[in-house]
């Protein structure tokens, strides 16, 4: 593991022995003095720290438990009849609509990191299938809270309103995030499902939480 200062209160941690998501929960776990909080991406931890009270060394000696507790599944309904791009999503993979809505059901992702906005989850591997798609060539100014899309080997869903670039498969009624009450579910290391459903499922739970 090699630790990279990044400004006099942070360090970024590379070529990890474990999974991202492990390392942060193992210095979280830990309680190492002054650091404040370990933050995981794909493949490396922000390690944020009071310079007063932290010594890098002190890293040196963490354990990574080979057997980590069992990661919490998420299950999101989507409604995929309402799929902004997944008419040109099919047509690029050459595909029928309900072949790539079975390929985006068919399996568990796991929760790699949440950044871009609050809440938001980078979750993957997409199946091959649906894999290597690039981001649209000009991105939306506007992507509406729920909308579940794809892009590389990557599927996430935008749970606030920003600007994006993936490709939108279909949305969810489900809230995902609540920043007032700081209701952020899905946490690194999880996994996610989704499951298919019709659009008065969607109408029927529209506002509910995750």
């Amino acid at each position: 593991m090699i630790a990279d200062p990044l400004g006099d209160s942070a360090l970024i941690l590379r070529e990890l022995s474990h999974p991202a998501y492990e390392v942060a929960a193992a210095i979280q776990a830990a309680q190492i003095p002054g650091v404040l909080e370990a933050v995981a991406s794909y493949e490396t931890v922000g390690v944020y720290f009071d310079p007063d009270l932290f010594h890098p060394d002190s890293l040196s000696q963490l354990n990574v438990p080979e057997q980590t507790a069992a990661s919490v599944l998420h299950e999101i309904p989507v409604c995929y009849e309402i799929g902004e791009d997944l008419d040109d999503v099919a047509k690029a993979l050459g595909l029928s609509r309900e072949a790539v809505v079975g390929l985006h059901t068919s399996v568990a992702y796991r929760c790699f990191a949440v950044g871009f906005c609050p809440g938001f989850a980078y979750l993957g591997y997409l199946p091959d299938g649906i894999s290597g798609l690039p981001r649209r060539p000009a991105p939306r100014v506007r992507v509406e809270p729920g909308s579940v899309a794809i892009t590389g080997r990557q599927t996430g869903v935008y749970p606030l309103e920003r600007p994006g670039g993936w490709s939108i498969l279909g949305k969810t009624p489900l809230y995902l995030v609540d920043v007032e009450s700081a209701y952020f579910p899905i946490k690194a290391g999880d996994e996610v499902r989704f499951v298919s459903i019709v659009l008065d499922e969607f109408h029927r739970l529209k506002g509910k939480r995750l």
